[in-house]
C-alpha cells in the first residue's frame, strides 16, 4: 500500500478534540470546586438533577416522585425478595428518617431493581411484614426496563445482577446498593436535585456517612424555616 492510500487527519480536526477534550475537564473540575466549596461551607451540595417520575407503588396506586417542593425524599434500591439486604436499606432510611419527627413532608422510596419479581403484592406484604406501613413509604415497582434505566440515569444505580456462582441464596440475585440519596427541591429551585449521598459499607474500607444526612436535612430544613420567615415578615 502506498503512502497515498493512507487517509489523512486533519489537523483541525485533532485540535477541536483537543479542545473538547480540554473543555470537557475545565467543567469537571469548576463542578468538582463548586462541590467542595458548598462542603466547606456546610451546605449539601447540588449533586445532579432528577427528572419527576411516575411509577406503580406498593398499594397498587399510581404513584408521583420529585414533584413536590419542600418535600424530603430518601431513596433506595434493593429487591425485596432478598430480605436481609432489602431489610438493611429500609432500616437505614427510617433510622435517617427518625431523626427529623418534627418533619412532616418526608417521603422514603425503595425503587425495585426487579419490578418484574417485585409486584405491588409482593411489596406490600414486605411492607406489612417488616412494619413499613407508614404512610411515609414509598415502595416502587413497574416497567423493569424503565426503573432500571431511570435509576441508572440520575442515581447511577446500575443494580448489577450476581453470577450464578456468586450467589449464596436463592434470593440472592444481585449485588449489594451500599448507597441512599437524599433528594430535595426547595422553594427556589426549578428542579428536584440530588443533595446527599449516604453508605454505611459493613468491610473494611468501605465509606461510612449514614450520620451526615442528620447535617445536610438540619442545613434544608433551617433554610426552609428562615425563607417561610422571610415571607411572613
Amino acid at each position: 500500500m502506498s503512502t497515498s492510500d493512507n487517509p489523512k487527519i486533519n489537523p483541525w480536526t485533532v485540535w477541536a478534540l483537543i479542545f473538547i477534550m480540554l473543555m470537557g475537564i475545565l467543567v469537571y473540575y469548576s463542578w468538582l470546586k463548586t462541590v467542595q466549596r458548598q462542603y466547606v461551607d456546610g451546605k449539601p451540595p447540588f449533586l445532579r438533577p432528577v427528572d419527576r417520575f411516575r411509577a406503580d407503588g406498593h398499594k397498587k396506586e399510581s404513584i408521583q416522585l420529585f414533584d413536590t417542593k419542600g418535600r424530603f425524599y430518601l431513596v433506595g434500591y434493593f429487591y425485596a425478595g432478598d430480605e436481609k439486604e432489602a431489610l438493611a436499606v429500609c432500616n437505614r432510611m427510617m433510622k435517617m428518617r427518625e431523626a427529623f419527627p418534627e418533619v412532616k413532608k418526608f417521603s422514603l422510596v425503595g425503587f425495585s431493581m426487579a419490578p418484574e419479581l417485585d409486584s405491588s403484592e409482593n411489596l406490600f406484604k414486605f411492607a406489612e411484614k417488616n412494619g413499613f406501613s407508614s404512610d411515609d413509604w414509598i415502595f416502587v415497582t413497574g416497567d423493569r426496563d424503565r426503573i432500571r434505566t431511570y435509576m441508572n440515569k440520575f442515581f447511577r444505580y446500575p443494580g448489577h445482577e450476581k453470577p450464578d456462582e456468586y450467589r449464596e441464596t436463592e434470593t440472592d440475585l444481585y449485588a449489594r446498593e451500599l448507597r441512599i440519596s437524599l433528594v430535595y427541591q426547595g422553594a427556589s429551585d426549578e428542579e428536584a436535585f440530588i443533595r446527599g449521598v449516604y453508605w454505611e459499607g459493613i468491610r473494611k474500607g468501605e465509606v461510612k456517612n449514614d450520620k451526615s444526612s442528620v447535617d445536610d436535612i438540619s442545613y434544608l430544613v433551617e433554610l426552609k424555616e428562615s425563607l417561610t420567615t422571610e415571607k411572613i415578615e
